[in-house]
């Protein structure tokens, strides 16, 4: 076996390992508790409340990718849930590079002959829209529970939110006028670094574009709220059938945000393991059970969401044009 091939395994290998590393360590320490996640899928109400949610979600998430894809090329609502079902079946089942929102940018390529650099543009633009209007309600709901309880205790994920709030805004309104004036200082002298700069000005643009937009930033912002408040009731729903009290919705909401945030740092498919350990670290805080509920309701929104990253697999295995695509794109 050659270098390269042995380098392609192993970069494939390591963040399953790592998922369940995580795993082993939470189920070794305690947090992780599969009595509780037993039990919670033998109730009748989370179980009717977590397909519908979930699948109402993934509609909303389709819909929020389909604005950005439409000032590029209309498609249609169908086709953006349908490749949304695919890109999540990559999330979970492909160890390698070749992450869901990378397929499902590869696979519109195709479909409506775009450019690759456009179609990675709408789902870069997504997911930074997405962070992004966490981090807004975050900083806003604890902004909102501190001026009502000042709880001294939540100043410092206020305080860590304000601040990735402010760097982020400032990101999306300046950072393409920064990044293009110190290309311009350079002129064309031949640097790495430059070109790299220049290069992600260039993939960046339609979410720079799309931040000034504010049409399409309100109604973003308000799918993305949406979006949040359906897995946050639905986790809040699993926490209080295990007889555990939440804080006030306003802290739990913004906890939460904070954990989805850790779970979206590509370490482990899908936040598998990372998700985990967030969530336990951040409720543990108040108290040890709600920690460990924590920990199952995060587990129990992953098994909802793997069961619709199940019917991606089989609408993927469907298409053999779509097959024969992301399999040359691991070679």
């Amino acid at each position: 076996m050659n270098k390269a091939l042995m380098k392609h395994w192993g970069r494939n290998l390591l963040r399953p390992v790592a998922a369940l590393a995580f795993l082993i360590i939470l189920i070794k320490k305690g947090p992780f508790q599969l009595d509780q996640i037993k039990y919670i899928f033998s109730q009748e109400k989370v179980l009717i409340t977590g397909f519908g949610l979930i699948l109402l979600q993934f509609f909303l998430t389709a819909y929020r990718w389909k604005l950005f894809v439409d000032t590029k090329a209309k498609i249609s609502a169908f086709l953006a849930f349908k490749l949304t079902l695919i890109g999540q079946f990559f999330s979970f089942f492909i160890p390698g590079g070749v992450g869901g929102d990378i397929v499902k940018a590869l696979e519109l390529s195709k479909l409506k002959s775009l450019s690759r650099s456009d179609t990675l543009s709408t789902v870069l633009a997504d997911r930074i829209f997405g962070l992004f209007a966490m981090v807004l309600f975050s900083s806003l709901f604890l902004a909102i529970d501190f001026s009502l309880e000042h709880n001294n205790g939540i100043l410092k994920y206020l305080a860590f939110s304000t601040l990735l709030l402010l760097a982020m805004f400032v990101g999306l309104m300046f950072g393409r006028v920064v990044v293009q004036m110190i290309y311009n200082f350079f002129g064309s002298k031949e640097n790495k670094i430059l070109l790299t700069l220049q290069k992600m000005v260039t993939s960046f643009d339609l979410t720079f574009t799309s931040f000034r937009n504010k049409k399409l930033v309100s109604f973003t912002v308000l799918l993305s709220l949406v979006l949040q408040v359906i897995s946050i009731y639905f986790m809040s729903l699993v926490v209080e059938s295990l007889g555990v009290s939440i804080p006030s919705y306003l802290i739990f909401f913004s906890l939460c945000c904070f954990g989805f945030l850790a779970s979206a740092i590509p370490i482990t498919p899908a936040g598998i393991g990372v998700g985990q350990a967030a969530f336990y670290f951040l409720f543990a805080a108040f108290s040890e059970d709600l920690g460990k509920a924590a920990v199952t309701a995060i587990s129990a929104l992953q098994l909802f969401q793997f069961f619709y990253a199940i019917i991606g697999g089989i609408i993927f295995s469907a298409s053999p044009l779509l097959r024969k695509n992301i399999q040359a794109e691991q070679k």
